[in-house]
């Protein structure tokens, strides 16, 4: 039949292919003939199973012409179609069975003409292995990090998460924080060679951990106006912060009923997530929130003010001033109404008080001015010092951190009346602002130390001791030279009273007169003090006669 054609070409090819193969493998060496052999067997029982096939087709083809009389006849070519191609696989397979056993039998031979090589390369690959294997593992580590920080050198990553919760308690009983060391996010290793480096124990571990400031925590912020003040451990701990700042501005006297307590600011509390060294103890938060801000402020000169006094009032040294004001010096010249700048603490938060209060007020007394003939014209006297009365008021009082911003008397009671002070202004003609060639002692006490030498050193004056505040007058009449802080003389006072002569007075704690004053004999230009160089309360007095000291006590 034409349409099984293909089936003969086969055969014959396989005809032709057996005749080839045999011509051509002949000349190869006998394993590679076996070779040949076992693939021809191969081929020669599968054109068996072909031509099986075919006579199947042939069968098929019959009976399609003769129809159902041939089903018997179908089935034997089935039937002889599965012999042929079971007795193929069989074959196939015991073939191969007997080629890998003599591939094993191969093997085992040379396995036994060989066996001490093998085991000596074995011996030595394994020892080999075995070194390289023990210096890796002695040679390498792994170094671990916080957040990307490394920290040092462990030799297993279970030293470091072993160690995390012990690390996590500690920190937490110590700022008594809720700080937690996640493995996963906070921790990370990496592979390092170890050797020549220092490896860490799990003590070493456990303390770079709780030592370390970049540690997370959480903690509470006290919030005031939508902005983070300050961070304490917890909210507990936040709470007394804010009692303690009520504390310090809440008095507990009988006297005083609040009827309003609480800040001007909005202030929250909230939880926050922070690094450790930003958290403040309890103490440390308070004084943040009441001293924490700064603002700037000025200074304006008042009459009698000098650089030593303003630095003493306001609390700064001459080179914080400096700082403030560039080019001041304790030298520096001010005049009344200069002004200063100057930066004070001021609070974070604010405390608002409304409180109804009694207590004792002081009424102030009146001054009275008398004239005197006795004294000088420009001379003020007191006769008589001025005392306070006293009243009980009960007043609603608005403070804000202690300070008074608004009051409201609601009854006021006068218990003592107040004493008037009576100052006499002198009425006598000044004499003349010149030098007489007399001179006066400055301070009408007994002199406690004299000119001359004294430890070791040339003492240029005479001293007399008395109590700060106590005047000092202007030896001779002349013109004012210098008033002001002069060098180890502290606050000084030097008078020219021409023709060469000048006298000086030292160490006073206030300056009533100023440069290019005239002043007459007898007029009060200072007060006793202690500035400067200075041991004690006293007025240093010095006479200058053409640019050489003299000794006072010969002219007074």
């Amino acid at each position: 039949m034409a349409k099984f054609d293909f089936i003969k070409k086969i055969k014959k090819k396989k005809e032709v292919t057996d005749t080839q193969s045999n011509n051509e493998f002949s000349e190869k060496n006998s394993e590679k003939k076996e070779k040949i052999s076992v693939f021809s067997v191969i081929w020669d029982k599968a054109a068996d199973a072909v031509e099986a096939v075919d006579e199947i087709l042939e069968e098929l083809e019959e009976i399609w012409e003769a129809g159902s009389n041939g089903l018997v006849n179908i089935g034997a070519a089935v039937i002889n179609f599965y012999d042929k191609a079971s007795a193929v696989v069989e074959w196939f397979i015991l073939k191969t069975l007997v080629v890998f056993g003599r591939r094993l039998h191969d093997i085992r031979v040379k396995s036994i003409e060989y066996k001490n090589d093998i085991i000596k390369n074995s011996i030595i690959l394994g020892s080999a292995f075995i070194v390289i294997a023990i210096a890796f593992a002695l040679t390498t580590g792994y170094e671990y990090s916080y957040n990307g920080r490394p920290l040092g050198i462990v030799k297993e990553q279970k030293d470091v998460v072993e160690i995390l919760e012990l690390a996590s308690e500690e920190l937490s009983q110590e700022y008594g924080s809720n700080i937690v060391i996640d493995p996963e996010e906070d921790i990370t290793f990496r592979t390092v060679v170890s050797y020549g480096k220092e490896v860490d124990t799990e003590d070493d571990v456990l303390r770079r951990l709780t030592y370390m400031g970049e540690i997370n925590a959480q903690a509470s912020a006290i919030v005031v106006d939508g902005q983070v003040k300050v961070i304490v451990e917890n909210e507990k701990i936040a709470e007394q912060v804010l009692s303690d700042i009520k504390d310090i501005f809440i008095t507990d006297a009988d006297t005083t009923e609040y009827e309003y307590i609480g800040f001007v600011e909005d202030v929250e509390i909230e939880a926050i997530s922070t690094k450790l060294p930003n958290i403040s103890n309890r103490s440390a938060a308070v004084e943040k929130l009441r001293n924490g801000g700064q603002q700037a402020a000025e200074y304006v000169v008042q009459e009698g003010d000098t650089m030593y006094g303003i630095c003493e009032k306001l609390g700064f040294s001459i080179d914080e001033l400096a700082a403030m004001n560039p080019g001041l010096t304790m030298e520096s010249m001010i005049h009344i109404g200069d002004k200063i700048v100057i930066e004070k603490e001021v609070p974070l938060l604010t405390l608002e008080t409304i409180e109804v209060s009694t207590f004792a007020e002081s009424i102030p007394y009146e001054t009275e001015y008398r004239d005197s003939s006795y004294y000088y014209e420009g001379e003020e006297v007191t006769s008589r010092e001025g005392e306070e009365g006293r009243a009980s008021v009960t007043a609603r009082i608005t403070r804000h951190n202690g300070e008074i911003t608004e009051r409201e008397d609601l009854s006021r009671e006068t218990i003592v009346e107040p004493v008037s002070k009576v100052i006499l202004k002198g009425t006598k003609v000044k004499p003349a602002t010149v030098g007489t060639g007399t001179f006066l002692r400055p301070v009408n006490v007994a002199i406690s130390s004299r000119y001359g030498y004294r430890w070791g050193r040339m003492h240029l004056g005479d001293d007399y001791a008395t109590s700060v505040g106590t005047p000092i007058r202007a030896s001779d009449g002349g013109t004012v030279v210098t008033a002001g802080w002069y060098y180890g003389y502290g606050l000084t006072v030097i008078i020219d009273h021409g023709g060469g002569v000048r006298t000086l007075y030292g160490h006073c704690s206030k300056l009533y007169v100023s440069v290019g004053d005239k002043v007459f004999q007898g007029q009060n230009i200072a007060a006793v003090g202690n500035t400067g160089n200075s041991t004690g309360p006293h007025c240093h007095f010095e006479i200058i006669i053409n640019g050489n000291h003299v000794d006072p006590s010969l002219y007074t």
